[in-house]
């Protein structure tokens, strides 16, 4: 069987495992959006990335809701 190619953005979304007796199941995935929050210090002040491409932005903790 052919693996499911993922190119649209679909809601919901048709996805595969294998399972380890070589059967394939098949499941839908819905995605409900998501929701930030600030990473916070024990200070409560916002923490900013120190290195790398995102330096001086602040971080953010993201949570998926499927």
């Amino acid at each position: 069987m052919a693996k499911l190619e993922n190119k649209t953005k679909e809601n919901p979304k048709l996805e595969q495992n294998r399972l380890s007796d070589g059967r394939i199941s098949l499941y839908l995935e819905y995605y409900l959006g998501r929701e930030e929050k600030p990473v916070l210090d024990e200070n409560g002040n916002q923490v900013y990335y120190e290195s790398g491409k995102m330096q001086g932005k602040p971080k953010f903790a993201i949570k998926h809701h499927r």
